[in-house]
Parts: structure tokens; sequence; C-alpha cells
């Protein structure tokens, strides 16, 4: 287990997208796996919400030029006799297998799942606050209480058009997570600055503390510099006030 937190900042809305898509993804798969009627709700809202956000937006062209772009980025580093080979071809051989997969997909994600009823109707009353309630939407009273497994499987079948967004996403997402840039550092008095290289694409920052630290670090990014305010709040009823004391923290500046 880790003794530490990690905070994370995307530079750009790129990252910013691929990264609400996997907070949604995670969501859904917790509540997918202990499958009560309660976690079934959830698995559903977020299959809606994951429907809602790829159809606002053209995130399987974004998802393609990000993972080209990074095959393309990865393959000049094959020169670099200090690579570890076998690795790399390992990456660029699951990166080119997304491709295909994300290129195979006519049309945007979840199509299929535009005229299930159920999820139309779920979707209609979700934008009243508590409207979801038994008189409401009895199909969905009824449809809880079909045993689990049958539940299940129609959950995994909705959210099967998203599969492979999912895999796609968490992969470029691990392969930046690992193009860092790892550097100790302290924020005097709660407080840090660094200036951004332009020859460098960071794309996205983590911030690495202790989990018995009491402060919270607070990231705030523009073209050339970035700040991080370490805050505390012990009581979540009044506002949170910067840290006064040095706070040592792990830097990690990740670019592909």
């Amino acid at each position: 287990m880790t003794d530490y937190y990690v905070y994370e900042q995307p530079l750009n809305e790129k990252v910013r997208s691929f990264l609400r898509l996997e907070k949604l993804f995670q969501q859904y798969s917790f509540n997918l796996k202990h499958g009560s009627d309660w976690n079934n709700r959830v698995a559903i809202d977020s299959i809606l919400e994951l429907l809602a956000y790829t159809t606002r937006s053209d995130i399987k062209l974004e998802v393609l030029k990000e993972l080209e772009r990074q095959h393309s980025r990865l393959e000049r580093l094959s020169k670099r006799p200090q690579i570890d080979q076998t690795q790399l071809t390992a990456i660029l051989k699951n990166i080119t297998k997304r491709i295909g997969e994300v290129q195979a997909i006519n049309g945007q994600f979840g199509q299929d799942i535009k005229n299930v009823e159920l999820l139309v109707a779920i979707s209609q009353k979700s934008s009243v606050p508590g409207s979801i309630c038994d008189f409401d939407l009895p199909a969905l009273k009824h449809w809880l209480t079909l045993p689990k497994d049958k539940r299940q499987k129609h959950i995994e079948k909705w959210f099967k058009p998203f599969g492979h967004l999912d895999r796609s996403v968490q992969l470029i997402l691990d392969v930046l997570r690992h193009s860092i840039e790892n550097t100790d550092e302290v924020a005097h008095n709660g407080f840090f600055q660094k200036a951004l290289d332009t020859n460098q694409a960071v794309q996205l920052l983590r911030i690495s503390i202790p989990k018995d630290s009491a402060c919270y670090p607070e990231i705030s990014a523009g073209k050339h510099r970035f700040s991080v305010r370490f805050m505390k709040n012990d009581d979540p009823a009044l506002r949170p006030e910067q840290c006064q004391e040095d706070i040592n923290f792990k830097l990690m500046m990740c670019a592909i």
C-alpha cells in the first residue's frame, strides 16, 4: 500500500477530458462489482453520463489523434540504446491494437444504447432532483427485482459500446503517467511556483504528498508557469487557509 496521496492537474482540455472519462469508468466498474440495487443505479448513471459526454464532443477523434501521437513519439525512442526495447515494443503493439479498435467503430460511442427504453426513461427523469422514485418509474423498480446476475448482464451489455474507449483512455493515461520527470521539491510557507519549459509538452502535473500530511495542494496552471498552494482545512464548514510551514512533496511532470 502506498504511503502517499497523488493529486493531478491536467494542462490541456484533451487530458482533462480523458481524466473525466477515467473517473466515470472507475465509478461504473466499482458499482458493477458490488451489485446492490443502489450500485446498479449508480452504474446506470455512469453509463448515461458517458453517453452524454461522448455525444457532446468528438471524443473518438481526440482518442485516435492522441494514440497516434503517442505511438509516433515512442517510436522515436526506439533508437535510444538505454530504452528497454522489449517493453517499448509491447507498448507500441498495444497502442496499435487500440487504434484499430477505435477506427473500427462506426459513428459515435454508445449509439447502440440510445434506443434502450429503460435508459431513455431514466435519463429523462434524472434532470429533476429526487425524481426517480418508485412511483415515477415503476419500470425501474420492476427491473431491480430481477435476479442480480440478470441485471448485471443487462448493465454489461449497455456498457459494452464504451469498452474500447475505456481501454484506450486507460492506455493513454498510463503511458502519460509513466512519462515523467520526478523531482523532490519544497513549498516554502506552503507556496511553490515553477516555470514550464516551452520546449517540453507537459500535459499533466502530479503532486505526491505523505498520507499523514495535514495539507492538500491546490494547483493553478497557465501556459508558461504553474503554482501550488498547500491548504489546510480542519473544519469543512470554514474557508481553507494556506499552510504557513514548509511542505516537502514530489513533483511529477508528465510529458510525451
